[in-house]
């Protein structure tokens, strides 16, 4: 096989990896970011942090939210919801940032395949 075009095999398995290691490495964030509160099923997001942090912001004590699975969850302690979703949140965003890092600094198949 001509040398140019197995360099250009290599390089195309070499992204194709990398894209699978991301997309791993992702999914297991979106898992981390999962928080289970009072029976229900929360994401910790930007959006749901915002949402809270303004109940909160507004004084209220309590509120019924709509879970991931559509089901009322009345939450009693705005703050500790507030600080569970951010504590999920930072923690995802950081082991995220991490494994990313190391992904990044991987620069052939078999130290990714081996990783």
């Amino acid at each position: 096989m001509d040398e140019r075009l197995e360099k250009a095999l290599e390089f195309a398995n070499y992204r194709q990896t990398l894209a699978n290691q991301k997309k791993n490495i992702k999914e297991r964030m979106d898992i981390l970011r999962n928080v289970h509160y009072n029976g229900g099923s929360f994401v910790a997001d930007e959006k749901t942090i915002s949402f809270i942090s303004t109940l909160k912001n507004l004084k209220k004590v309590s509120v019924v939210l709509i879970d991931n699975k559509d089901k009322p969850v009345e939450i009693n302690d705005i703050d500790d919801f507030l600080e569970t979703l951010v504590s999920a949140y930072t923690e995802a965003s950081n082991e995220y940032k991490t494994q990313i890092d190391k992904l990044n600094k991987m620069r052939s198949i078999k130290k990714l395949m081996d990783w």
